[in-house]
């Protein structure tokens, strides 16, 4: 194959992106999300935290198309497994740094080599680094093995260390945000789970990831229970004044009327999904969570707003089976937030149960803590600001 032209041309930048896009369908999304750009002096190619590729193109006047694709391939990989967030993590030093990429390099190059990727120049796998394939960047790291034969480029998007060509955070340089990245990374792993679905070739590592990313293996139970209590917890330390409970130093104050203190009562509202696309299976298990609520919070002070594209009258419940489920339209869980936004008395928590597949408000409602317990695990993964809990089938 003709070796790329030196001025690095937008059209072989096109054309290498397309090769890899061809080559792997399932990281297309990741891949047109990059940025390219040339960097002079830089002996290779790097990415940063800002989802830009920086390519040195007198390295690239030596290539090949299918080595820039695979090049772009192999750092994009950085970028949806976060290796710059686990060496943070880890606690990666600057004098580290070599070793961690070199680690990384490790983890990826073992899934890649498998599809038959075309890298240049020394290209670091576990092998060369006394260790077995499949592990993660963080076994590699952690054996200790002498890495000083090795001196990858990539960047902070692979060790979390600043460079000098690199564009401020996330979604500097035209890349995506941080909402935007999460969101792109749950895409990818989806497409990776349904191109091994349809019989097509991904290499283990990459499925384990996809997998890990689509379905955590967490104990949802314990995390959405802990979510509820934490938001409980809070609003049960809130005090604030009222006069009907006067305070204790009124007899002090002559004619003068002084309130007192009262401590909030913590209250649970929760946000039913009944929208066309939540089936009979999916809202028998919203009840059975709701029953769970009741009997975690104690008290019975549990509201529940039956919601679509509209919301129905708050009900206050102490078992599932009073609750009053109407709806079959589409879908606005904005809507249901606000109106337990509403609600007096106010509660401390609001849990949504829900398909997921809604749109979602752009800013949290002020002093409530939100808690989506999706129940289809191929939702789209709601903003940050609420805490999400992905609620699985047993099996």
């Amino acid at each position: 194959m003709t070796p790329l032209s030196a001025r690095l041309a937008p059209e072989d930048v096109a054309a290498a992106r397309l090769w890899a896009a061809h080559r792997f369908p399932y990281l297309a999304s990741a891949l047109f999300a990059t940025r390219v750009e040339a960097a002079p002096g830089l002996g290779g190619v790097a990415v940063d935290e800002s989802w830009s590729l920086h390519v040195d193109p007198e390295a690239a006047r030596h290539w090949t198309l299918a080595q820039l694709g695979s090049l772009f391939v192999h750092h994009t990989g950085h970028l949806l497994r976060q290796h710059a967030d686990r060496a943070r993590q880890l606690g990666v030093r600057r004098d580290e740094a070599g070793a961690w990429i070199a680690a990384a390099d490790a983890e990826l190059n073992d899934d890649l080599e498998e599809a038959g990727l075309d890298q240049p120049g020394v290209v670091v796998l576990p092998e060369h680094l006394g260790a077995e394939p499949g592990r993660l960047a963080e076994e590699y790291f952690e054996q200790g093995h002498d890495r000083r034969d090795f001196s990858p480029v990539c960047g902070s998007g692979a060790d979390g260390q600043p460079r000098p060509w690199d564009h401020p955070g996330s979604g500097g340089g035209g890349g995506p945000d941080e909402e935007e990245a999460r969101l792109l990374r749950w895409q990818v792993a989806a497409d990776i789970l349904a191109h091994a679905r349809r019989a097509g070739r991904v290499p283990a590592g990459w499925r384990r990831w996809a997998s890990a990313v689509v379905t955590p293996r967490t104990d949802w139970r314990r995390v959405l229970a802990a979510e509820v209590r934490s938001g409980l917890g809070q609003a049960a330390g809130i005090v604030d004044y009222t006069y009907r409970r006067p305070s204790r130093r009124a007899a002090s104050a002559g004619p003068i009327v002084l309130p007192g203190f009262s401590r909030l009562d913590p209250r649970v509202a929760v946000v039913c999904d009944t929208s066309g696309s939540m089936s009979k299976d999916l809202l028998s298990r919203a009840l059975a969570e709701v029953d769970g609520l009741l009997r975690a919070t104690g008290k019975g002070d549990v509201r529940v707003l039956a919601c679509d594209a509209a919301v129905g009258a708050a009900q206050r419940v102490v078992r599932s089976t009073q609750i009053d489920l109407i709806g079959g339209g589409g879908t606005d869980m904005g809507a249901g937030i606000a109106a337990a936004a509403k609600l007096r008395p106010r509660p401390a928590v609001v849990v949504v149960l829900t398909d997921g597949h809604t749109p979602w408000p752009p800013q949290p409602p002020l002093g409530l803590r939100v808690v989506a317990g999706l129940l289809d695990p191929a939702a789209p993964a709601p903003p940050l600001w609420v805490r999400t809990v992905r609620i699985r089938e047993e099996g």
